[in-house]
């Protein structure tokens, strides 16, 4: 195994706990010891193959951004236009994907459906973010993403895809409840495109093969559908009506009473968008929030105009909501990895978790637009050097390493 040290001016674990200054030993994939410098044990020192010194930079457990499209090149085509592409094409926008997503210091990523001749065998293998891929969403005939593949109508269909999903690797489902603003379909973002009946069947087997389903849903109808019926969390969860708005107060209590999770899909964008105007959604994710809604930050990155890898620079919005720099940073780490089920795996810098770590000059509790120079990222014990012409901290390799400058 390659033991690594870094040492850096503060460490945040995850746990609301800083090192000041800290160190962390990557032992292999995992983290083997972390807490301050000058307590470091020996043994580790005379093990470690490298130590990188990073003297004016926090390390922090890695980002997880909960709804990616990888296989999308955020561009305008249309989903029923993947058809023309060659499979080896989706795979290397993937590929580009990843690497922009760990890149940016996102060390895991939850895939929310791309072309149905995409699965989890077309992830990169090696170096790149952790993917908790949903694989092909469910649908129905006519409605959102039906070109993706998962198009259902009855309940054997259900079965079926489900099935294949799992196999696949499929680490949640996805359900489209409403239509939304790619649809190309009948079904509108106001209304729900599955009768109970299919839904039920979708959350039933989902939960049949362990695992969690992903509802979809804008306008407060499917919201309310998918609430009843049991989903395990809900992307975007807009609240739209025609001509506006429909906020159910009670909707929301009922949601927070399950532990149901909103991925409200706050990019970079965010503040300016003329469909979802800021003033309304802020005013409604204050409202979740206070309810006790448990929120994904998420970013929808590969769709149009929403480049992989800006979650860091989309965290920055979630200022608007009365959250402080800390509180963001435990969304996107600790709190993000429970909800989706592996905080045992990664989400804090815990010896013996996965060294999933993200280095980042000055403070980003005092100033979260750090996040968006990282200077190391580091996933599941590859570690990767970063610089910018912004950004020239030293790192100095040590015990079998040569000096680097990053920066130049």
């Amino acid at each position: 195994m390659t033991v690594r040290i870094i040492d850096a001016a503060r460490i945040l674990t995850g746990h609301g706990t800083a090192h000041t200054p800290g160190s962390i030993v990557i032992d292999g994939a995992m983290i083997g010891w972390v807490g301050r410098t000058a307590d470091l044990p020996p043994e580790w020192v005379q093990l470690a193959r490298e130590r990188v010194e990073l003297a004016e930079a926090t390390l922090l457990p890695g980002l997880i951004d909960a709804h990616v499209h990888l296989a999308f090149d955020c561009g305008f085509r249309p989903p029923d236009k993947f058809d023309d592409l060659a499979r080896t094409a989706v795979a290397d926008t993937i590929r580009a994907a990843t690497t922009a997503a760990t890149r940016s210091g996102v060390t895991t990523v939850r895939d929310m459906g791309a072309p149905r001749y995409i699965d989890a065998d077309t992830l990169p293998a090696n170096i790149g973010p952790r993917v908790l891929t949903s694989t092909i969403p469910l649908t129905v005939p006519g409605g959102q993403a039906q070109s993706l593949g998962g198009v259902v109508a009855t309940v054997a269909d259900v079965e079926r895809v489900i099935a294949e999903n799992a196999r696949r690797g499929a680490a949640w489902i996805k359900a489209v409840v409403t239509g939304g603003r790619s649809s190309g379909g009948r079904f509108s973002p106001y209304e729900p495109q599955f009768t109970d009946e299919l839904l039920r069947a979708i959350v039933t087997t989902a939960h049949h093969h362990n695992l969690p389903v992903a509802a979809l849903a804008h306008g407060t109808a499917g919201i309310r559908q998918a609430v009843e019926i049991g989903v395990d969390s809900l992307e975007y969860c807009t609240w739209m009506a025609p001509g506006g708005f429909d906020v159910d107060h009670g909707l929301i209590r009922e949601i927070a009473a399950r532990r149901i999770a909103v991925c409200p899909i706050v990019d970079q964008h965010a503040r300016t968008s003329a469909r979802l105007p800021w003033r309304h959604r802020r005013d409604h994710l204050r409202t979740m929030l206070t309810a006790g809604i448990p929120l994904l930050p998420g970013t929808d990155s590969g769709t149009a105009l929403t480049p992989h890898g800006g979650l860091g620079q989309a965290l920055t919005v979630y200022t608007d909501l009365g959250l402080t720099p800390a509180t963001i940073l435990e969304l996107a780490t600790r709190q993000a990895a429970t909800t989706l089920g592996i905080g045992h795996l990664t989400g804090t810098l815990t010896p013996g978790l996965a060294a999933d770590i993200l280095a980042v000059p000055g403070n980003p509790t005092q100033n979260l637009h750090t996040l968006t120079a990282p200077v190391v990222v580091v996933t599941a014990g590859h570690l990767q050097r970063l610089g910018t012409k912004r950004n020239k901290l030293r790192l100095n390799g040590v015990r079998g390493s040569t000096p680097t400058v990053t920066g130049v």
